[in-house]
């Protein structure tokens, strides 16, 4: 009788010590739901268990009723589909450690906050509309540099020690900046909820636009930069989906709407209104290209600039990882949790900066385990001819350059030198152009690329 009331109470002891799954997400948009996990953690959607396994850097571990894969967590990575349902990396305790602005990443709670759809249902129905009018030929470019959670490094203009991750996403809309042209629309069914004049930071022709969402409680969208003298809208105003609402500010160079989606139980003020952002890259790709999964661009020919201003280059540096539907980027793996790597840039100069130790000093230092970085680019495959500009803008640099294999340059420049490569003939035979920069292992001089051009040649 000891022995069997003992088996009893060992049983009921490994029971009551179970994590029982989580069934009720954190909040939900769209078709949505978002939960948050501590690592060893579970959580039930549509019947299906999901688990946090492990966590390396900004990757996760994550297992659907027994099928495990990893997933970046997403700044601008799209959903993977496994077990039937689409997931997403909305956040994760590494990427918020690299900054000081925890309250942008309120949301997260646990180790990741991941968010969980039906792969047959759009992530966001008919209901919703993309936030800029197609009306005038717009364009939206991916390969912004102001993506959410983008690592933006130490703020310099607070004097502090103060390191940000981007909160929202930007829009390029230079060529409307004062013009009645790219019109922004509400994204769904939704109420004003503010309008702030931004004359009190010294911008007189600036606003900021909030809407509250008519379908889901605590929803708002934070519409960044309008043009004060263009906005259609009042206090208070009910607004159907593509609803005018104004036009993007600009000073005489640039022009850029800041766009984000946040959570929040009351009204946010406009100080705090980027706080709690939730992570919508998926949902406006899904609302601009009719899809959540992605594509692969190609290219022929081009010219790939790095580390420009803005002003010069749309703010594209193109410091990220390679995206398929971008068709281009760097190979970085887990050991960046900042998913990108650093550029320097003056006036109309720039470069991306390459070093054995990236981001040095900082909570987003990292060491390549490898002695070169890689850029690659989507082609068809053949002919091509190509050669790239190199050297630093501030420092000494050495780098030693191949095209697909074949060496183009090995050579050491002074500080704020450049040098174009000879152009070189190569062939690709696995639909990627890839350029590999080799770095000194030791670090005493840093590589630097500024440019690439390149064209198929039959």
């Amino acid at each position: 009788m000891k022995s069997t009331f003992l088996i009893l109470i060992l049983i009921v002891l490994f029971f009551s010590g179970k994590t029982q799954p989580i069934t009720s997400p954190d909040f939900s948009w769209g078709n949505t739901s978002f939960f948050n996990l501590n690592k060893g953690e579970s959580c039930v959607f549509k019947d299906r268990e999901i688990k946090l396994l492990q966590l390396e850097n900004h990757f996760n571990l994550i297992s659907v009723e027994g099928d495990t894969v990893w997933i970046k967590t997403s700044r601008r990575t799209l959903p993977t589909t496994v077990g039937g349902l689409r997931i997403y990396v909305a956040d994760n305790k590494n990427v918020k450690a690299l900054t000081s602005d925890a309250e942008v990443h309120g949301l997260l709670k646990k180790d990741v906050l991941i968010a969980v759809s039906d792969f047959k249902v759009p992530l966001l129905d008919e209901n919703y509309v993309f936030p800029i009018s197609f009306n005038d030929g717009f364009l939206w470019d991916q390969d912004l540099d102001g993506y959410l959670f983008s690592y933006l490094g130490k703020d310099e203009k607070s004097g502090e020690n103060i390191y940000r991750s981007h909160e929202g996403i930007d829009f390029d809309l230079s060529d409307a900046r004062g013009l009645e042209k790219h019109w922004l629309t509400a994204i769904e069914s939704s109420s004003v909820a503010w309008i702030h004049d931004k004359s009190e930071e010294g911008n007189s022709k600036a606003s900021c636009v909030l809407l509250k969402s008519d379908s889901q409680p605590g929803i708002f969208y934070v519409y960044d930069n309008l043009y004060s003298k263009n906005i259609e809208v009042k206090e208070g105003q009910q607004l159907v989906p593509g609803e005018l609402i104004g036009t993007v500010w600009g000073d005489e160079t640039t022009g850029f709407l800041q766009f984000a989606v946040v959570k929040s139980d009351t009204v946010p003020e406009y100080k705090n209104r980027y706080n709690n952002v939730v992570n919508f890259f998926p949902q406006l790709f899904q609302l601009y290209h009719g899809q959540s999964f992605p594509f692969s661009k190609n290219f022929s020919k081009g010219i790939v600039s790095f580390g420009l201003l803005s002003t010069e280059n749309g703010n594209k540096g193109n410091t990220h990882s390679f995206e398929e539907y971008s068709g281009k980027g760097w190979q970085l793996g887990k050991w960046d949790t900042a998913d990108k790597v650093e550029c320097i840039c003056d006036g109309k100069l720039g470069n991306v900066r390459l070093k054995k130790i990236l981001f040095e000093g900082t909570k987003a230092e990292c060491t390549n385990p490898e002695n070169y970085y890689d850029y690659e680019i989507n082609v068809p495959n053949g002919v091509y001819r190509i050669r790239a500009k190199f050297g630093d803008l501030k420092l000494p640099s050495w780098q030693k350059i191949l095209f697909e294999g074949v060496e183009a340059a090995s050579t050491e420049l002074s500080a704020g030198e450049y040098k174009w490569t000879n152009e070189r003939i190569v062939k690709v035979n696995d639909n990627r152009l890839t350029v590999r920069i080799f770095v000194e292992p030791n670090g005493n001089k840093v590589a630097g690329i500024s440019e690439i051009v390149f064209q198929q040649a039959y």
